[in-house]
């Protein structure tokens, strides 16, 4: 009986007497929900991974700094102008290009307008140094016609030392992963091969175009009845 009135003591100490917290007219705090999953389009993440290279072969890599500049919103400058920002003293931890083997990623999160990667930066291994991984958010900005990716956050995720596992490692989609993505070097160059690719790609569209319009000619120009 002594247990039974100890314990009853914990949990209804305040019986004699009334201590409640009393009512204030303060708003209620109301806590968002979160955002609502969207799937990424092929084409949304194509220029999300863009982005992720060139972040990581400029501002990781401390290839071309001032360049990652443009790649991020105003807020992640943190009011360091650009000529401040090519100096490399920037809120992006450095990773030596010598050390780094490999580029893994995996799509966290796809908001509206908001996407979420991990990024693990996999070390040679013959590097001294354990591999790097990032929280990354990009988000997409500017009018309809040109809307574009930036990055809105890159920070450090604490884990360091060998390579996460192959769950660590995903594509873009959303179903559940399956199957590692695991990008070297050619993972920073696409962006230069795919934007060389689009610069010798229009002449020879032009080219056919013409050529095709030629031959169409000739041939209404055959049907005419000869004089």
């Amino acid at each position: 009986m002594a247990a039974l009135a100890a314990t009853a003591g914990v949990f209804f100490s305040n019986t004699g007497h009334r201590n409640e917290t009393p009512f204030t007219k303060e708003p209620v705090e109301v806590v968002a929900p979160p955002p609502k999953t969207v799937e990424l389009s092929k084409a949304d993440a194509r220029d999300v991974l863009v982005v992720a290279a060139k972040f990581v072969a400029t501002a990781v890599l401390r290839d071309h700094t001032e360049r990652s500049y443009d790649l991020s919103d105003t807020a992640f400058h943190q009011g360091l102008t650009r000529d401040q920002w090519k100096t490399g003293n920037i809120p992006v931890a450095p990773y030596r290009p010598s050390d780094l083997d490999v580029v893994k990623w995996k799509l966290d999160y796809s908001y509206k307008n908001r996407v979420g990667l991990k990024v693990y930066l996999q070390p040679k291994p013959t590097a001294k140094v354990g591999g790097l991984a990032y929280n990354v958010e990009l988000h997409q900005v500017g009018p309809p016609k040109h809307r574009h990716w930036l990055v809105g956050y890159w920070t450090p995720a604490g884990q360091q030392g060998p390579a996460p596992s192959k769950a660590a490692a995903g594509s873009f989609d959303l179903a559940p992963p399956q199957s590692k993505a695991s990008l070297g070097a050619i993972w920073l160059v696409l962006p230069i091969g795919l934007i060389l690719a689009l610069i010798l790609s229009v002449p020879i569209v032009l080219g056919i175009r013409g050529w095709r319009r030629r031959v169409r000619a000739d041939r209404a120009y055959n049907a005419l009845p000869q004089r």
